[in-house]
């Protein structure tokens, strides 16, 4: 038996992201009894010119007011859900006090055990947000794509495996949500080009250790002419979680390579939970 996922944190300064997350964070809080934070960061009200009609610079004080405004609404919107859902949870409010949003969402997620974001992949600023938080939080991140679905079920999940650190962080931060798949395919694309893997089953042992948390798991090792993230990314179309270790190389190798975690972020096929 593995620890259970009791605390959850949802970033909720998007609202576009609200049921989708909303979703995601009831079907594991059913579970596991989980405890739901909704959170919402204030962001730093600066002063600066915008031409949307108000006819020159906006104030520290006026856009402080729409801020605020935005996260009563949302304050009052989770509420309702977790009232009508009969859920465990509570609403917290803070300001980034001149910083950036996420250093707020790092702060408060450090001590939950899942942290749950939406995801926008037509918008640059939303990728970067979200890679920052899964490189710092030091917890892992389930993000999910913005989408009308009201249940996310985990009939099949796939499991990227290369054999490094971060992919075995992953995998094992993934068991609570793996329990609940029907299946698990711990998959490896060209593992012979892979330096850490041995032996002719690469990801056999990990399939083995995730049977003894009671994961029907099965290993999955193909060759590919396609680079391993788009290789990857394709194989999770098939499936509704994908689990990776995040920016298994530098930062600047992932950005030059088009990396497993970039691609994931951008064209997210299903839900993606990453640990780092």
């Amino acid at each position: 038996m593995t620890r259970p996922i009791k605390t959850i944190l949802v970033s909720l300064n998007n609202s576009q992201f609200f049921d989708s997350n909303m979703a995601m964070a009831t079907q594991i809080a059913r579970e596991y009894d989980s405890h739901i934070i909704g959170l919402y960061i204030v962001p730093s009200a600066i002063v600066y010119a915008a031409p949307y009609g108000y006819g020159g610079p906006i104030n520290f004080v006026e856009l402080n007011r729409f801020y605020r405004s935005k996260a009563s609404g949302m304050e009052d919107e989770f509420n309702d859900y977790i009232r009508k859902e009969n859920l465990n949870g509570e609403w917290r409010l803070d300001s980034s006090l001149g910083t950036f949003v996420s250093e707020g969402v790092i702060k408060h997620a450090r001590e939950a055990d899942l942290v749950i974001l939406g995801n926008d992949n037509s918008i640059q600023d939303s990728i970067e947000f979200e890679s920052r938080l899964v490189t710092e939080i030091g917890r892992p991140v389930l993000i999910v794509p913005n989408t009308t679905r009201s249940d996310f079920s985990f009939k099949k999940a796939i499991v990227g495996w290369d054999g490094s650190r971060e992919a075995a962080r992953a995998a094992f931060d993934a068991v609570p949500l793996l329990q609940m798949s029907e299946k698990t395919e711990v998959t490896c694309f060209n593992a012979h080009k892979e330096r850490e893997m041995s032996g002719d089953l690469p990801g056999s042992e990990l399939t083995n250790s995730l049977a003894r948390y009671n994961i029907n798991a099965e290993m999955v090792s193909e060759k590919t002419k396609k680079s391993v993230s788009q290789a990857l990314v394709d194989r999770a179309e098939t499936g509704d979680l994908l689990v990776i270790g995040a920016f298994g190389h530098s930062r600047l190798r992932e950005s030059i390579l088009g990396g497993v975690t970039q691609k994931a972020l951008k064209r997210m096929p299903c839900p993606v939970l990453m640990s780092n």
